[in-house]
């Protein structure tokens, strides 16, 4: 009897089932669920918010482009205009 209860692999083996019957227990609760449920509808709702975050990011970074290459193009018409200018003079 004593070598029985100094066996750990039957030791392991009750914990093991001790185990598994806890969790499963903790897992069909009804408080389990509800965690579960908000965290997943916090992470979706940060997904959501990363999201917009990102296209009003991409929106503005798209806006100073466009500028930037308006402001170019004027900057080469009007190069281009001095030159012709600088000719027509010489």
């Amino acid at each position: 009897m004593l070598g029985i209860l100094k066996n750990q692999k039957l030791w392991c083996v009750i914990a093991g089932a001790a185990g598994v019957i806890a969790g499963e227990k903790l897992l069909k609760s009804k408080k389990a669920r509800e965690v579960a449920v908000n965290g997943l509808a916090k992470g979706m709702k940060l997904k959501y918010d990363a999201e917009e975050a990102f296209q009003s990011i991409k929106d503005d970074a798209e806006d100073v482009c466009y500028d930037a290459r308006k402001r170019a193009a004027q900057t080469d018409t009007t190069a281009a205009d001095e030159i012709d200018v600088k000719d027509n003079e010489g």
